[in-house]
């Protein structure tokens, strides 16, 4: 809060007390703030042992705690470790924290204000208290904001709020990407359903049923089969919700203690979308079912009719040729969710373009001389778009979990080893513990022979307006004047040496957006909500796993919560202990790492998280495409019995029959399989493209095992639908031909 604001409060009708709160940082055990004495008044609570503090050396614990009063504790705080007394312990329904003398508290909060409390008096009305606090800030203070009854837990820092806004738009993501899949794979099936109903339509119009009549039987059975599909769907996800929920809290994904409960709306709105996606699925296939005239649809009942048309070739084409402008985008710090676009981009124009696509693979599948491979040979002829509605679900859940995963650590792995390769310092400072490090701990590492110089960093977020719109940046809070000693800086122009006082480096990209030349003011928004107009000492050519602005060290202090550094990296002349290094950091609660192994630690547990989170955005797409895979396989295997059993008659064996239909089977699942293959290499072309730019190599990554397992799944799914419901026909009487 600014200066002044606190004295602007006071004087207020009824108000019994001003209660100024500071929060610094001060870890122990579980608490992580320092709290004046006067702030235990906000939250109930009750001395358990002991009492307040009164002396700036003496802290009050929240319990539950082993320690009591008299006995010393060590905090660490922004200055470094520092002892104190406990002179009484308190239970709290608020957060744990330690709660010190007012000069105390001033001092870990270098001075700053987190919020300022006004105590009503008895017989008072908070809300009027409320309305007069905001006129007395409106002028000078505008920018504050006054907040009274149950709004005054927006007041409170939340720790785990990042996490939940994580989750809640990894959740989002997770039912997109269904709800595409959804839509996509029931319009499909809808359409090949019409396609095996062509004679029954085709009879139906010969007995005098209108194209209307036609079309209103489709949409009918679709709104049917979607009430219940929704229903159904609607009880599965009460069960199945809380389980999400949890697992995601298991993985770290969501906080701890993150669970789903029933609400009616989202059910009623999920089966109301659900029937939704039926209608719509249906509707395309309606109109293709209305347009059967009874004479050519008798004719061609049992042959295909030209299933590529110019409205297919255009949308088909317009998808893959759109995943070009979106190429930059993977280098973003959200190139992550843009390349599931690019993905689905991909994988539907493949489908769209499918009966094209299909031919040459399908017909090497089916090549030889013998019965069965001729059969198969004339049905990738005669029926392609029965084995495009096949290809498809396999397509789909292959090319979807192949070209994610693939373009996903393919540029988590080109960031991580970028970032190494700008690295020069051979050492670096990291926390020992759970606590922070220090302030002092750059200058104590400094101080022992053999370190040429330390850099202290932080990362942050920044934000600066781009033609009226906000863009959120990263950023580094970094000393300057060491920062080309233990980084390799890609400098277009301007030196770090300057990176001091109210001063800022960005990217070149960021640059050109703004026009912005050296010594410009760039006006930024930073991590506190403050604005502030620095000077442009340094232009940093843009490079994967840097930052796009690089702030000075002392800016830290003044606009972030904790001005704190993540690590302190060390420059290092030859033949320096590195012993003796991590004897002097230790009583300030740091150790000391090599710079490669600390960051393949850190990308291990990003791989891991990354891993996770895309597992839970794609699992439920790819659990419905690979139920897809299945019914689609037994809609088209049962839709032919008539076709087999004829064939029976004709001669042809059980066991002939049987392996035409795995046969067939297996060149779905492959064909599926090479052309997901495509999509997964032209997903980390485009990856491979948008990287270059920014690195000096492009690490391409393939999960090879992985995908054999879902290649093997789909192939086996494939199979199964097709040749079980095929040997279970044939046992019927030949006479049912």
């Amino acid at each position: 809060m600014p200066d002044g604001a606190a004295a602007a409060l006071t004087g207020i009708e009824g108000v019994s007390g001003v209660v100024v709160d500071r929060a610094g940082y001060a870890s122990f055990g579980s608490a992580t703030e320092a709290h004046p004495w006067a702030a235990s008044a906000l939250h109930p609570h009750r001395m358990v042992a002991g009492d307040r503090p009164t002396s700036d050396n003496q802290v009050v614990l929240t319990a539950p705690t082993d320690q009591k009063p008299g006995d010393t504790v060590t905090l660490s705080t922004v200055d470094g470790p520092r002892d104190f007394t406990v002179s009484g312990v308190i239970e709290t329904e608020a957060e744990p924290a330690v709660y010190v003398s007012e000069a105390t508290a001033e001092q870990l909060a270098k001075g700053r204000v987190s919020a300022v409390a006004l105590l009503a008096a008895p017989g008072a009305d908070p809300a009027a208290i409320g309305d007069r606090a905001k006129s007395a800030l409106r002028g000078q203070f505008p920018q504050l904001r006054v907040v009274t009854g149950d709004a005054r837990r927006t007041a409170e820092a939340d720790p785990e709020a990042g996490l939940l806004i994580a989750t809640v738009s990894l959740v989002g993501s997770t039912a997109g990407l269904a709800g595409f899949v959804s839509t996509f794979v029931v319009a499909g099936t809808f359409a090949f359903t019409v396609a095996q109903r062509r004679r029954e339509f085709a009879l139906l119009r010969t007995a005098g049923a209108t194209p209307r009549q036609v079309r209103r039987i489709v949409i009918n059975e679709a709104a049917l089969v979607g009430v219940l599909a929704a229903a159904a769907g609607g009880a599965l996800s009460v069960v199945l919700a809380p389980v999400f929920a949890r697992w995601l809290a298991d993985k770290e994904l969501a906080p701890a203690g993150f669970t789903a409960e029933f609400v009616w709306w989202p059910v009623l709105a999920a089966g109301g979308l659900g029937l939704i996606v039926a209608l719509v699925g249906a509707w395309f296939a309606a109109r293709r079912a209305g347009k059967v005239r009874p004479i050519e649809a008798l004719r061609e009942a049992t042959v295909d009719r030209r299933s590529m048309t110019i409205l297919r070739w255009v949308l088909g084409l317009a998808c893959i040729g759109g995943i070009f402008p979106l190429a930059p985008l993977l280098s973003t710090p959200e190139g992550s969710a843009y390349l599931l676009v690019v993905v689905m981009a991909l994988i539907l124009g493949c489908t769209l373009l499918l009966p094209v696509m299909m031919r040459p693979f399908a017909w090497t599948m089916t090549l030889g001389s013998g019965v069965v491979a001729v059969l198969a040979r004339s049905g990738v002829r005669t029926e392609s778009k029965r084995y495009a509605s096949t290809i498809a679900p396999v397509l789909i859940t292959i090319g979807l979990a192949g070209a994610s995963l693939a373009g996903t650590e393919t540029i988590s792995a080109t960031q991580a080893a970028s970032l190494r390769a700008q690295l020069t310092a051979p050492l670096l400072v990291v926390p020992a513990g759970d606590a922070q490090l220090p302030e002092t701990v750059a200058d104590v590492a400094k101080g022992v022979p053999g370190v040429n110089a330390t850099a202290r960093t932080k990362t942050s977020g920044v934000f600066d307006s781009v033609r009226n719109m906000m863009q959120q940046r990263t950023a580094w809070y970094i000393d300057g004047p060491s920062a080309d000693q233990v980084l390799r800086l890609p400098l277009t122009a301007g030196t770090f040496d300057d990176l001091t006082g109210e001063t800022v480096a960005v990217s070149a990209a960021m640059a050109d957006a703004h026009g912005w030349k050296l010594g410009d003011q760039a006006e930024l928004w930073l991590g506190d909500g403050s604005q502030a107009s620095l000077r442009l000492v340094a232009i940093v050519d843009d490079r994967l796993g840097l930052p796009n602005v690089f702030l000075p060290w002392a800016q830290a202090a003044a606009h972030t919560a904790v001005p704190l550094p993540d690590s302190v990296y060390l420059s290092l002349a030859p033949g320096a202990d590195r012993a003796s290094i991590a004897a002097a950091v230790a009583p300030q609660g740091g150790a000391v790492a090599e710079t490669k192994t600390h960051l393949a630690t850190l990308d291990e547990q990003f791989d891991r998280l990354s891993r996770l989170s895309l597992l839970a955005i794609l699992g439920m797409a790819l659990v419905y495409t690979a139920i897809s895979i299945a019914n689609t396989q037994l809609m088209a295997t049962t839709g032919r019995i008539r076709e087999l059993l004829t064939l029976r008659l004709a001669g042809a064996t059980r066991r002939q029959i049987l392996r035409l239909v795995g046969r067939e089977a297996i060149t779905v699942g492959a064909v599926g399989a090479v052309i997901g293959a495509l999509v997964t290499g032209a997903t980390l072309i485009v990856v491979t493209a948008a990287l270059s730019g920014l690195s000096d190599s492009v690490a391409v990554r393939v999960p090879w095992l992985i995908l054999l397992v879902v290649i093997v799944s789909c192939g086996v799914i494939s199979f199964t639908a097709s040749v079980v419901p095929a040997a279970v026909a044939l046992r019927r009487a030949l006479g049912r031909a």
